[in-house]
């Protein structure tokens, strides 16, 4: 019997092969988006399960006076509950945030290279026991009992020192002085660290360090936190409790609200407090939104394949009433009508799934996604088990759908499934219904589609809004803030590069102007804290305003030492003229002698003014700008880019890019989502349009004699079009009024994250409107001309 159900099917997708094509098509699409899409969420969803200790863990807090957690405690906490005698723990420990940090590393015997950027997280001693992390090399007991101490992940040590050579004992210099170091340590830091052990590889999905890469971890740091004297009025860290078998972070919870636990910090007493192991990170972070979002994007693209796998599924269902009315005549029991329709569901979702598994394996090497700061790599394996996970629940929902078909025609008679019935007219409510859901997931992918594109192009334009496009794009920037390199050696750098012929002018800074400024506060009284300005400082060279296009708009650009510029922002802030007046920066005096046009470095915050004071250089230079001539920005890049690698060490790769260039990377969430909604948009509305490409398909083929009948009677090429068309028009319509005003809220949320938003107004919805009708009617127009020129009297001989 299995090989008769198989040759079955084999007629029935021949019979239907472009509506067959689309359904597979779609479904695959459909799995892969929603396998990454949930992968994601999956992902974020056992943050910190990787940890054996997990349910034993509980998070140590303070509360503020209105009931609200602060966001991290400090170590003199975790010291103090040490000291007491809690029967529900069994040990504490503490982890200072990561922050990057900038080392020279010993290679051999005499030879050492400088790695920028080493995510570094301090930890105690009692870290191990806690979170138990693997040791691949050397001891974790030796390093909890030697000073300075370095635990490096497998990565990084591969990276450093390869597979095959052993990375124990060797230093580790640091190259800058923390904001915890003691007094005595020097500003470009020079404390020797020694590695200890190799550990394998934290997982990016833990609250420890959340879609960050841990590289390594310290002990017994003499520059950081854990030493600091001043750590009881920080709160630089996270504490947890190890607790006994059988305990829970409740209990302790209830000991401490028993004992009346309090902390004093900042001269106040602030109650302890414990909470579930993760609870905080939850309730702080932006996961959740993060995890929610993709779920939703993931389930509405499998939405949109589905609803198409299972239109056409039930479609060529429905058309085989008078198959399955001879089918019982002959004898069919209800067990060989199920087998049949499954075994013709299972071939097409097989071809489905093979379609998904064969793109997951061309596309996964690049399904490896940066946003900010934030890293998510996806593995491919796990990846097809969640697709098959997922294919395994599709195909409950097939044999579902098979089960119900075939109850509904065992309550059939054979005279209504051979002669037919009303059910045969009314069918295509659920194919429209269907049709119409995916329309209105359509509409929300293109409508934010657009957004993101329209938002770019609004920032874009706005940060440094004194320069075109075009300017932007001929400026070339790179980084110089390397911790190895002396400032006499940077700026010797920086002459060699712009002295190339294609280089009109230099701007030197000392940090990229998009991400930071120079300082904040300046005091209208010498050396009076009590007189402070809330104003951002930014130390700039003489030429900054010829060189970023910034008019003045009254007073002249810095000429001396002493001289000060402040933008329009500030001057209408204050509500006066401050062409004259002497700010203060601590001691140092500096008279404003200009106003200059706003200075537009940041579109999330509200700027409360600039102050532009002079400054040469000559101490710190952290980053710098070259003026190129039109049409040899690349060929300035390539020379600045062999220049930097000539003089850097090979640890060290340079990072060469435009002003426009840094633009685009910093407003990572409309420039890079915009490409992924984009693809997303692109696979909902192709889904939609071959659906309705099928759609139309079988409409005109089953109306082929009422079409030629009213031409026959005098129906033209209008009322044909119209007699099709009518039923995309209000799908398109009945749609865009559900969908429209969900749109319009969450476009009202996201407004108010900017200081500047597109044109939301009437051209925006108007125009998306036209572009998917239009794409539409040209979908459909295609089938209704084919139909519309059939001679009538061909038809009907036919028939």
């Amino acid at each position: 019997m299995l090989r008769h159900y198989i040759k079955i099917t084999i007629r029935h997708l021949l019979k239907y092969k472009m509506q067959n094509l689309i359904s597979i098509i779609g479904l695959s699409v459909g799995i892969l988006c929603f396998s990454i899409c949930l992968y994601c969420s999956r992902f974020i969803d056992e943050t910190d399960h990787c940890f054996t200790n997990r349910e034993r863990i509980a998070d140590i807090n303070l509360y503020l006076s209105g009931g609200d957690v602060y966001s991290g405690v400090p170590a003199t906490l975790i010291e103090e509950l040490r000291k007491r005698n809690v029967a529900e723990v069994e040990d504490y420990t503490f982890t200072v945030y990561p922050r990057e940090r900038s080392y020279s590393v010993e290679i051999e015997e005499g030879r050492e290279l400088p790695y920028d950027d080493l995510n570094t997280m301090e930890v105690d001693s009692s870290f191990h026991k806690v979170f138990t992390p693997q040791i691949l090399q050397g001891s974790w007991d030796v390093a909890a009992h030697t000073p300075n101490s370095v635990i490096l992940t497998r990565s990084l040590a591969e990276k450093i020192f390869g597979k095959l050579e052993n990375p124990i004992g060797k230093r580790m210099i640091l190259m800058q002085r923390l904001s915890t170091a003691p007094d005595t340590t020097p500003r470009t830091g020079g404390i020797a660290y020694t590695i200890q052990a190799v550990i394998e590889d934290i997982p990016l999905n833990t609250s420890l360090s959340f879609l960050k890469r841990l590289d390594m971890l310290t002990l017994n740091d003499s520059e950081g936190t854990l030493q600091f004297r001043g750590r009881g009025n920080m709160t630089g860290g996270f504490g947890f409790a190890l607790l006994h078998e059988g305990k829970t972070a409740g209990q302790l919870e209830a000991h401490f609200r028993s004992a009346n636990m309090k902390h004093c910090m900042y001269d106040e007493e602030i109650a302890v407090s414990a909470l579930p192991f993760g609870q905080t990170f939850w309730n702080k972070s932006i996961a959740p939104y993060f995890a929610g979002i993709t779920l939703i994007i993931g389930l509405l693209i499998l939405l949109t394949g589905l609803l198409n796998f299972f239109h056409f599924l039930i479609g060529t269902f429905l058309n085989r009433y008078r198959e399955y009315g001879i089918r019982k005549v002959i004898g069919s029991g209800t067990g060989q009508l199920f087998y049949q329709l499954f075994t013709q569901t299972l071939v097409i979702a097989l071809l489905a799934f093979l379609l998904t598994f064969c793109m997951i394996e061309i596309f996964s090497p690049y399904l490896n996604f940066t946003l900010f700061n934030f890293v998510l790599v996806i593995e491919k394996n796990l990846l097809l088990i969640h697709a098959a996970e997922y294919m395994g629940m599709i195909l409950l929902l097939c044999m579902a759908l098979c089960f119900i078909t075939v109850l509904r025609i065992r309550h059939l008679s054979v005279q209504t499934g051979i002669f037919g019935s009303k059910v045969k007219r009314n069918k295509h409510g659920m194919r429209n219904t269907l049709l119409g859901i995916q329309f209105f997931i359509c509409w929300i992918f293109i409508a934010f589609t657009v957004a993101l594109y329209m938002q770019a192009e609004k920032t874009t334009s706005t940060l440094f809004h004194t320069l075109t496009e075009k300017e932007k794009a001929n400026i070339v920037s790179f980084p110089i803030d390397y911790r190895f390199m002396k400032n006499e050696e940077k700026l010797a750098l920086i002459d060699r590069i712009s002295q190339y012929p294609g280089v009109q002018d230099k701007l030197l800074a000392d940090i990229s102007y998009l991400q930071g400024i120079s300082g904040t506060g300046m005091q209208t009284e010498k050396e009076n804290s009590e007189t402070t300005l809330d104003v951002s400082i930014m130390s700039v060279s003489n030429n900054f305003f010829q060189f970023m296009n910034i008019p003045m708009l009254s007073g002249r650009t810095l000429e001396t030492k002493e001289d000060l510029v402040v933008d329009k922002a500030l001057m209408e802030r204050m509500k006066k003229d401050l062409l004259g007046i002497t700010l203060y920066n601590y001691s140092d005096g500096y008279t404003v002698c200009g106003v200059c046009a706003d200075f537009i470095a940041d579109v999330y915050n509200k700027s409360e003014g600039f102050v532009f004071m002079p400054t040469d250089f000559s101490y710190y230079v952290g980053h710098c700008y070259l003026k190129c001539e039109p049409g040899r920005t690349a060929e300035v890049k390539q020379f600045a880019e062999k220049v930097l690698k000539e003089a850097l060490p090979s640890s060290v790769q340079p990072k060469v890019s435009t002003l426009l260039e840094d633009i685009f990377n910093e407003q990572a969430i409309e420039n890079k989502l915009k490409g992924v909604i984009l693809f997303f948009s692109l696979v909902s509305l192709i889904i939609t349009l071959l659906g309705v490409y099928s759609a139309i398909t079988l409409d005109t083929e089953r109306r082929q004699k009422e079409v030629a009948i009213r031409k026959v009677n005098g129906a033209g090429l209008k009322q044909i079009i119209f007699l099709f068309a009518r039923l995309y028009i209000g799908l398109l319509l009945g749609s865009a009024v559900v969908a429209f005003p969900l749109i319009y809220a969450v476009l009202q949320l996201w407004k108010r994250t900017y200081t500047v938003f597109f044109n939301d107004g009437i051209l925006y919805w108007v125009g998306i409107f036209l572009g998917v009708t239009v794409i539409t009617a040209f979908t459909v127009l295609f089938r209704i001309l084919k139909i519309a020129r059939v001679n009538p009297a061909e038809v009907i001989k036919n028939e």
